[in-house]
């Protein structure tokens, strides 16, 4: 019976292994969901948000009025902290240029008790997180930015290194195939 044990325990463990393995695997793809109108003022208008952002926003949803721009969140713990960071794309006509439309990043200040800006892209809905935090408190992500102002996007994701809320272009690009489920 323990030979038949010593056998199989090295199966059992590498079942778990992979088990445990797929419920972190990487890259994690954002989930964006719509959000209202008002929803989005209020984050833009109350969290520090560059002003040409906040104008642009109002402007061209008081110009566009049959198809005013839209927003869209997704949420994701980039320190490793346990409080989601909050993602922000904006798109609509006359906010988009050649890189994209607008993906603004928020993040939670635990001393303060309130939610702040942290930085805006040019980009796309179309983000993946690429890694758990590094060592060095680095995470890598990839957004496929927009190929001009055709509103396609490129092939390649640009990527980009987030630490402390502030979020750098890299000069790596990598590639990403969607499997059939959409995952």
């Amino acid at each position: 019976m323990l030979n038949k044990l010593n056998i199989f325990l090295p199966s059992i463990l590498a079942m778990l292994a992979i088990t445990v393995a797929a419920e972190s695997k990487y890259p994690v793809k954002l989930k964006f969901e719509p959000i209202s109108t008002c929803e989005v003022s209020m984050l833009l208008n109350s969290h520090d948000v560059p002003e040409i952002i906040v104008s642009s926003w109002k402007t061209t949803n008081e110009t566009y009025l049959s198809k005013p721009p839209t927003g869209m969140i997704a949420k994701y713990d980039l320190n490793d902290d346990d409080i989601e960071e909050i993602f922000l794309y904006l798109s609509g006509q006359n906010m988009c240029g050649t890189g994209g439309c607008h993906l603004i990043i928020f993040q939670f200040n635990t001393n303060n008790q309130i939610l702040e800006y942290r930085t805006v892209r040019s980009s796309s809905d179309d983000i993946l997180i690429l890694n758990s935090l590094s060592n060095d408190g680095y995470r890598d992500i990839a957004i496929r930015l927009m190929a001009g102002t055709n509103i396609s996007k490129a092939q390649a994701y640009t990527v980009y290194e987030w630490k402390n809320g502030d979020l750098k272009q890299t000069d790596k690009t990598t590639l990403f195939q969607q499997s059939n489920n959409g995952d």
